[in-house]
């Protein structure tokens, strides 16, 4: 239901400049108080041509495009007629990554200008406006459809009409980690700390803070960049960072903050919503110089008091894992692009390969280092909590994903009918 409006928006932000549509076009429909451009259905014939590599002139490709256009105005219609409202801190939100987006394909300002033929506050309007148009639909859809459930019986009936055409499903397993990083040892963390006081000094003297980061920051993503990290929403920094980070007022310069990478001065640059544009500025901690044997021992620890009994893998991550990604999840390791916990095993890090390959189910691996990026590693101990080999799928062992499929089925047949409603409801008419 969302996917032909999501690539209606896309095509108009990249595959279709906007000052095409100042060629011949014409209404080629009226919704309610809504038009539609020609040059709006061309678009989505388009994009649908490209992303399923067919012939743009496929006889009723044109025509089926022009119905998902009217079906959109006229979910658009009854959201506005249901008061459907979207925030504006959500909006500046949606609008700051979609032109970052944009900016990130075409290169700079000037070719995202040139590109779309309008100025670029004209385009951030029109692009702003479709972010609207698409949640107020999202929304419409949700409220409409968030009660849908489906029994076990139709789950059954689903299962026995469909299980031939299923998919297969590959060997995957489910897995959790508690993750320990050796601290650095005090003398070394000391010489950091040293360092960035003494920046601090040059800051408070009136230095410009783009410029030490340059000539100091041990960040090699951003210090040439005068210590800029762009917009980021809440969930993307380290926890101490972030609580800093979104605590400051534009243009406030932090104290000095410690994270596991190293010692950190942040300053706010520009706050839009939930996302803010920080610098900083960094000086790592000399990871040659951990005491790796303590997080061992302290992995050792642990494994041991869930072995006994003391308390559950899952408990144990919460209380001591040091991964902020995992760690109120029991230590679940998932698909980032699903969520699911159920991963094919040949999707898996190798490191987390290796440390499961001989475990058995319910089995807790020996600590095992595991590299973080760059320099960086810690320890971590993992949880193998389910393991299946590659297999048709079934109830026994598929239940929640046919459960999804039969929701699904179950409201793309409440949806359509719910549509046809509506194109009774509201005014519509092709003018061709």
């Amino acid at each position: 239901m969302k996917k032909i409006l999501a690539h209606w928006i896309l095509l108009m932000c990249l595959a279709a400049p906007l000052h095409a549509q100042q060629l011949v076009d014409g209404v080629v429909a009226l919704v309610g108080e809504e038009i539609i451009l020609k040059s709006d259905v061309d678009a989505q014939v388009a994009l649908f041509a490209y992303q399923n590599q067919v012939d743009p002139k496929t006889p009723g490709l044109w025509s089926k495009m022009l119905e998902s256009a009217i079906n959109q105005k006229i979910l658009l219609t009854k959201a506005k007629l249901d008061s459907i409202q979207v925030s504006s801190n959500e909006l500046d939100q949606l609008l700051a990554q979609r032109m970052a987006f944009i900016k990130q394909r075409l290169g700079s300002d000037e070719e995202v200008v040139k590109y779309f033929g309008k100025p670029m506050a004209q385009l951030r309007a029109d692009v702003r406006e479709e972010l609207r148009s698409q949640r107020m639909i999202e929304e419409l859809q949700r409220k409409r459809f968030q009660g849908v459930t489906v029994s076990n019986a139709e789950v059954q009936k689903f299962y026995e009409t469909f299980k031939d055409s299923l998919p297969s499903i590959p060997a995957e397993v489910e897995i959790a980690h508690i993750l320990i990083r050796p601290k650095v040892d005090s003398l070394a963390k000391q010489s950091s700390l040293d360092k960035i006081k003494k920046i601090e000094e040059e800051l408070r003297a009136g230095k410009k803070f783009e410029d030490l980061a340059v000539e100091f920051s041990e960040d090699p993503g951003s210090a040439k960049k005068g210590g800029d990290l762009g917009f980021v929403r809440r969930g993307e920094f380290v926890k101490k960072f972030e609580e800093v980070a979104f605590g400051l007022r534009e243009g406030q310069i932090s104290k000095i903050v410690e994270t596991e990478f190293g010692f950190h001065i942040i300053q706010l640059i520009e706050r839009k919503g939930e996302a803010i544009h920080s610098r900083h500025i960094l000086i790592r901690f000399d990871q040659t110089k951990r005491n790796d044997q303590a997080a061992i021992d302290r992995l050792k620890e642990i494994r041991e008091q869930i072995s006994a009994g003391e308390i559950s893998f899952g408990l144990g991550a919460r209380l001591y894992s040091e991964d902020e990604r995992t760690a109120q999840s029991g230590g679940d390791i998932t698909l980032p692009q699903t969520g699911a916990n159920r991963i094919p095993v040949e999707s898996i890090d190798s490191q987390f390969r290796d440390a499961i390959e001989k475990l058995k189910v319910g089995d807790i691996s020996e600590p095992r280092r595991i590299a973080l990026g760059g320099d960086d590693y810690a320890y971590h101990i993992v949880h193998l909590k389910y393991r299946a080999d590659a297999h048709k799928m079934n109830l026994e062992q598929d239940y929640t994903r046919i459960k999804n499929f039969a929701l699904q089925q179950r409201q793309a047949e409440l949806y359509e009918q719910w549509l046809q409603a509506l194109r009774k409801e509201v005014f519509w008419k092709i003018k061709l």
